[in-house]
């Protein structure tokens, strides 16, 4: 794991670590990032999209959010590629999952809404990650409706320029720009089951998928919406 301190937590410190660590470009596959969750995978017909922003909305703090990121490091580490993590709340806890899924993770430590924005930016950008992952949870509602869609809709277009799925997870309905919103109905006790829940927990996650749409165009109004349940 390539930790990334909250303090100090600048757009410069962190390209400048990436550029260190990772001088040339580990050009991850296309198609979809395996999740680890059956229902997540299933949902969105082979797991995350790569060059798509997925939202997942974790209403509680017991409906499986903490387990999906688990799984995603499992699943990940076991395909031999990179995933970065946009902390937002400081609230990842890394002895929560399985050691040997760590080595190939970066951890960004932030607090608030523009930290993260900017974190993600650089990595989504960076070319390195298979999958980008950004926890919203914890972040204050009132900070995260103040953010202008355009910056979203700024991530959604860099993402498809670069390499990577976007996992963005936040505790309600936010991204306009997704190309597809999960749900993680309530309740479900799967992260009070314990610390690194196995797969066999994984596999009993239910996902309700509550949107997709088209690609986005680059430039132009936001695309239409449609409607689908899993």
């Amino acid at each position: 794991m390539l930790p990334f301190p909250r303090t100090p937590a600048t757009a410069a410190s962190l390209r400048q670590l990436l550029q260190d660590r990772f001088p040339e470009k580990a050009r991850p596959s296309g198609g979809e990032i395996l999740t680890g969750v059956a229902a997540i995978d299933e949902a969105l017909g082979g797991g995350l999209p790569a060059r798509r922003v997925t939202e997942l909305v974790s209403a509680g703090p017991s409906t499986g959010g903490q387990s999906v990121l688990a799984r995603l490091l499992a699943s990940t580490r076991a395909a031999r590629q990179r995933v970065a993590l946009v902390d937002g709340a400081d609230a990842f806890d890394p002895s929560c999952v399985a050691p040997d899924t760590l080595p190939h993770l970066v951890w960004v430590r932030i607090r608030g809404i523009g930290e993260a924005l900017a974190a993600a930016d650089i990595l989504v950008r960076d070319g390195n990650y298979a999958a980008v992952a950004i926890d919203l949870r914890g972040i204050a509602a009132t900070a995260l409706r103040q953010v202008p869609a355009t910056l979203w809709y700024r991530l959604q277009r860099a993402t498809e320029d670069g390499v990577s799925a976007v996992l963005i997870q936040t505790e309600f309905p936010l991204i306009s720009s997704a190309a597809c919103r999960l749900l993680l109905p309530t309740p479900f006790s799967l992260d009070a089951a314990g610390c690194a829940p196995c797969a066999r927990l994984a596999a009993e996650l239910p996902a309700i998928l509550n949107r997709t749409r088209g690609r986005a165009p680059i430039h132009g109004a936001p695309p239409h919406e449609e409607e689908a349940v899993a």
